[in-house]
């Protein structure tokens, strides 16, 4: 097991609650970025009583389910936006065959916290259980994923050292040396157990750098992949590469990265679904005990080629993919 180096940092509280202010101001400023909302017929957002301060994103017709739906919270970019914010993402992951659960309400601005994701976990197993519930027998509790943006990505890696948790992806996020942001502290990667992905939008993403952190000082016994999506021409800044294409049709990029991610590691779904085959990168062969790295800096597609997420790897041998071939290979279809 890798020993995660110390570091003592003394950090004025000024600094501390300038990080704060930005953040704040992020998830502000992301209700300037959302157009209109081209509804998705097949996805119904609502509130439930039972769950307060939450909006949930679920297939339309639950009795039209062939399989149980696994469960994905999550958390509220800048820990502040409301519900609807991310809606063409979130749908999206939930048209696939998703229970998604977004801390806030559909409209409701409020200060997050990373155990709102624990409580939308428990309250979703809890209406799997109660035959009184739409959601009976219709949601997989052993299928789990804490996700979640900028700050909301650092609420996600705190909750995903929950025993329950099946995955974990931080979008645009990393864990600050200091900790305090979204509840997360570099513990926290101690904690981690399960397949665990860092998606950025490239250097100029202002949490490049603690998600290149993140990825190095992750014990070596889990799985990870640090992904980058090169939006360098969306410039620098907190609404610049950092916001990713959430606000685009379907989450854009994100969206696709989100759905196959989702499907490999809860659902065991090893080939592309439903994207055109123009935008498949090179599977990248990950050997059991080894790693391998396509460094963002080396990956300069051809002339007029589409944009893909580069990636790097570290897979140890942990049965989740059971082959009888010397090497897994892993392809995203970004």
């Amino acid at each position: 097991m890798k020993r995660r180096r110390m570091i003592n940092i003394q950090c004025p509280a000024l600094f501390v609650l300038l990080i704060l202010f930005i953040v704040l101001v992020t998830g502000c400023h992301l209700f300037d970025m959302v157009g209109p909302i081209v509804v998705n017929p097949d996805v119904t957002l609502e509130e439930d009583p039972g769950l307060p301060r939450h909006s949930i994103y679920r297939p339309k017709n639950l009795d039209d389910l062939t399989d149980k739906l696994p469960i994905v919270v999550w958390g509220a970019g800048g820990c502040i936006t409301y519900g609807e914010v991310y809606y063409e993402f979130l749908s999206h992951i939930a048209v696939n065959g998703y229970l998604v659960i977004a801390s806030n309400g559909i409209k409701e601005l409020n200060i997050t916290t990373p155990d709102m994701l624990i409580d939308a976990i428990d309250w979703a197993i809890s209406e799997n259980s109660n035959s009184d519930s739409k959601y009976f027998n219709k949601i997989d509790t052993e299928k789990i994923a804490t996700m979640g943006q900028s700050c909301g990505g650092l609420e996600a890696l705190h909750a995903g050292g929950d025993p329950r948790v099946s995955t974990v992806v931080a979008w645009n996020s990393g864990i600050f040396d200091f900790g305090i942001i979204g509840g997360a502290t570099k513990d926290d990667l101690l904690a981690l157990h399960t397949p665990t992905m860092w998606v950025n939008g490239g250097p100029k993403d202002i949490a490049y750098p603690q998600a290149e952190k993140d990825y190095a000082e992750v014990p070596d016994y889990v799985p990870a992949v640090w992904a980058n999506y090169d939006l360098s021409d969306k410039g620098f800044g907190i609404l610049g590469a950092h916001l990713g294409t959430f606000f685009e049709l379907e989450g854009g990029e994100f969206g696709k990265a989100a759905v196959l991610w989702l499907d490999f590691t809860l659902k065991g779904v090893k080939k592309t679904r439903g994207h055109s085959s123009d935008l498949v990168a090179d599977c990248v062969r990950l050997t059991p005990n080894g790693r391998s790295s396509i460094k963002i800096g080396d990956f300069k597609p051809s002339s007029g080629a589409p944009k893909r997420l580069v990636s790097s790897f570290r897979w140890p041998d942990h049965g989740l993919l059971l082959q009888s071939t010397s090497h897994y290979e892993l392809c995203y279809n970004f």
